[in-house]
């Protein structure tokens, strides 16, 4: 089952003290449960082989029905299908596309947004233009799926604030391993923890 993300911290306004009648409770802390990378970023889907090919527009990473998990925290733009243009018979099309908090520096530009491409299904639908709602890195947001006949996760970095992924706006395949901690092709991602 697909996790449910984890309910908001509830306290008492900073001046007030509880009273005998009256206990506020904090919920407990959102626990990531994917292993981090070398990069400090969280795994994007525990047990996936570092896949693809040089120049592509992003990083294949190849597993049958993993779970796929945010690499940062960030705002979600949109969680639905219809946001890839190169999808063919048998092809899964969900989509899920999240502007991070923090923009990671890579040489001169920022990596703004990442997209996740290819999913079989998201954890929460949500609509491109509707109110964006906020994930925590290591939150799980769906699962992988396929393309091509090759079952795989492709995670686009995007560039600068730029989402229409035009040439020079994204991180080509092997700038993505670079990011995620210098991951050779082939490397397989860490299993997740029993």
């Amino acid at each position: 089952p697909l996790l449910a993300r984890a309910p908001a911290e509830v306290a008492a306004p900073p001046d007030a003290a509880p009273s005998e009648e009256q206990h506020v409770e904090a919920a407990p802390a959102f626990e990531p449960v994917t292993p981090r990378l070398p990069s400090g970023l969280f795994s994007p889907m525990p047990g996936g082989v570092m896949a693809g090919y040089r120049a592509d527009t992003g990083l294949d990473i190849a597993g049958v029905n993993l779970p796929v998990y945010a690499i940062a925290s960030g705002w979600i733009d949109y969680a639905e299908q219809g946001h890839s243009r190169w999808t063919g018979p048998g092809d899964t099309d969900w989509a899920v596309r999240i502007q991070l908090d923090e923009p990671i520096v890579f040489k001169e530009a920022l990596v703004t947004h990442v997209w996740y491409a290819h999913l079989a299904e998201v954890v929460e639908e949500q609509a491109e233009g509707a109110e964006r709602r906020h994930v925590e890195g290591g939150e799980q947001l769906g699962i992988s799926g396929r393309a091509n006949g090759s079952p795989h996760l492709h995670l686009g970095l995007l560039l600068d604030g730029e989402v229409e992924q035009y040439w020079g706006t994204y991180l080509l395949e092997d700038d993505v391993r670079r990011v995620l901690g210098d991951l050779a092709h082939g490397h397989r991602l860490a299993e997740l923890p029993d």
